[in-house]
C-alpha cells in the first residue's frame, strides 16, 4: 500500500477504461474508470502519508506504518482497512490545496460507478461520457501533483486521452456484442436480488417477534433480555447473509453461463472474450445484486450487512502443504462491493541458499530464507460471490501475491 502502486494501478485501470471506450463498449468504460478513480484518490494520499487512507479504528496499517507490526494486538497487514471512496476524495481536495478540478457534486456519478450502479450509464450516453471524462481529468491532476510523466500513465494514449471522440475514432479490435447481454443479466438479477431481500426481511421480523413474544420475564434459559436480543442479532445477520449469498451465488453461475456462450475460454489465448472483459461482467452481476440487495433492506435491518459478518460467515486461513510450497490467504478490497474478499495463493521456494544442505529445495531450518515465487489463484468474496479463478483474470483485475509476499 503505497503511492507507486497505487499510481501503477490507477493508470492501468484508466487505460483498460479508455480501451473499452475505444472498442465502443462503454459500460466496461465505466466500471474501469470508476475503479481507477478509487485507485488515483488513494495514490495522492499516500504520497502525503499512508495513514491518510487508514480507516477509523482500523488496527493493521496505523500500526504497521507507525513500525509497531510486530506488537500484540496488531492484526496483519493484510486485514488493512481503508477508507471509502467520498472520504477519499473530500481528502485528496485537502491535500490538493484547490488543485482537484472538479467538486464532489461532480465525482459522486463516478463513486456510484464504483459502488456498482454502473449499469444505469448504459441507457443513458451521457452519463457514461459524464463519468468517464469527471475520471480522467482526476486522473491526470493527481498524475500531475505526482509528478509522474505522462508518457508512463497513459502511454499510448498520452496525447489523446482527454478528448474521447478522438478516442472513440481511433482503430479498435471488433469486440464480441456481449455488453447488452451483461447489462440485461445485471437488471434481471437486481431484480430478483431485491426480491429475495424483501422476503428475507418479513421472514426474520417475523421470527424476531415470535421469539421476543417467548421470552419470559424471569427466568430466561438464555439469561437476561440483552442476552435474548443478541442471539437474534446473530440470527438476523445468519438468514440476511445466507438468502444473499445463494443470491449472488445463483447470479455469478449466470454470469459465467453467459460469457460461456460468448466464447469465453478462460484457459485459451484465442478466447473470443477478454479476460478483463470477464472480470468486467462478472463485477457488475455482483455489484448489481449486492447493490440491490442492501437497497431492499427495511430501515431496521440494514445493520446486516454494515456489521462485521465474521460470526455468520465462514472464513478459512491459510495452511502448509507439504509438497505444495506454502499456502496463502489474505484479504482483499473487493471490485464488486464494499467488503472485503479472500485471495489465495501459494510461495514456490527455490533451492536453499545454505550451500552445505544437501535437501536440493529450501529445507525450512535455516534463518535467511530462500527467493521465492508467488503465485495468485483465486479471489472469492463472501457477501456479493464474486469469484475470479484464473491468472488471467485476477491480472486483469489487477489483484497479485507478489506486491505482498517477496523474497
Amino acid at each position: 500500500m503505497n503511492a507507486e502502486r497505487f499510481t501503477d494501478l490507477a493508470g492501468q485501470m484508466m487505460r483498460s477504461a479508455l480501451d473499452s471506450w475505444r472498442g465502443g463498449n462503454r459500460l466496461f468504460a465505466v466500471l474501469h474508470a470508476g475503479m481507477g478513480s478509487e485507485f488515483c484518490l488513494k495514490a495522492v494520499l499516500c504520497h502525503h502519508d499512508p495513514l491518510l487512507i487508514s480507516a477509523h479504528g482500523d488496527r493493521a496499517l496505523r500500526f504497521h506504518v507507525l513500525g509497531f507490526a510486530g506488537e500484540k494486538g496488531v492484526r496483519p497487514l493484510e486485514q488493512a482497512r481503508t477508507i471509502g471512496m467520498a472520504e477519499a476524495f473530500r481528502d485528496a481536495e485537502v491535500v490538493m490545496q484547490g488543485r482537484m478540478p472538479v467538486t464532489l457534486d461532480a465525482f459522486t456519478p463516478v463513486m456510484e460507478a464504483r459502488n456498482g450502479i454502473a449499469h444505469l450509464a448504459h441507457h443513458n450516453p451521457a452519463t457514461a461520457e459524464h463519468v468517464v471524462s469527471t475520471a480522467l481529468q482526476v486522473a491526470e491532476a493527481v498524475r500531475k501533483e505526482l509528478d509522474t510523466p505522462a508518457a508512463d500513465f497513459w502511454k499510448g494514449y498520452a496525447r489523446a486521452f482527454h478528448d474521447l471522440s478522438k478516442i472513440a475514432a481511433m482503430p479498435a479490435t471488433p469486440k464480441v456484442g456481449m455488453e447488452q447481454a451483461a447489462e440485461d443479466l445485471a437488471q434481471a438479477e437486481a431484480e430478483e436480488a431485491a426480491r429475495a431481500a424483501m422476503d428475507a426481511a418479513k421472514s426474520t421480523a417475523a421470527t424476531a417477534v415470535d421469539a421476543l413474544a417467548r421470552i419470559p420475564l424471569w427466568g430466561d434459559a438464555l439469561g437476561n433480555d440483552e442476552a435474548a436480543r443478541h442471539a437474534l442479532n446473530v440470527a438476523h445477520r445468519s438468514v440476511v447473509s445466507a438468502t444473499l449469498h445463494t443470491t449472488s451465488m445463483r447470479a455469478q453461475r449466470a454470469a459465467a453461463n453467459l460469457l460461456k456462450s460468448y466464447g469465453y475460454l478462460p484457459m485459451a489465448r484465442d478466447s473470443e472474450v477478454s479476460a478483463s472483459d470477464a472480470v468486467a461482467v462478472k463485477t457488475l452481476v455482483a455489484s448489481s445484486v449486492e447493490g440491490a440487495f442492501k437497497d431492499a433492506l427495511s430501515a431496521e435491518l440494514e445493520f446486516t450487512l454494515s456489521e462485521s459478518l465474521s460470526d455468520v460467515v465462514w472464513r478459512p486461513r491459510p495452511y502448509e502443504a507439504a509438497g505444495y510450497g506454502t499456502y496463502l490467504w489474505r484479504w482483499e478490497p473487493c471490485p464488486a462491493c464494499p467488503a472485503w474478499g479472500d485471495m489465495y495463493g501459494y510461495l514456490e521456494h527455490d533451492v536453499c541458499v545454505v550451500e552445505e544442505c544437501n535437501a536440493g529445495v529450501y529445507c525450512g531450518e535455516h534463518d535467511e530464507g530462500p527467493p521465492t515465487t508467488s503465485h495468485a489463484q483465486a479471489f472469492a468474496c463472501p457477501v456479493c460471490c464474486l469469484v475470479l479463478d484464473t491468472e488471467e483474470e485476477l491480472e486483469a483485475a489487477h489483484m497479485e501475491l507478489a506486491t505482498n509476499y517477496e523474497g
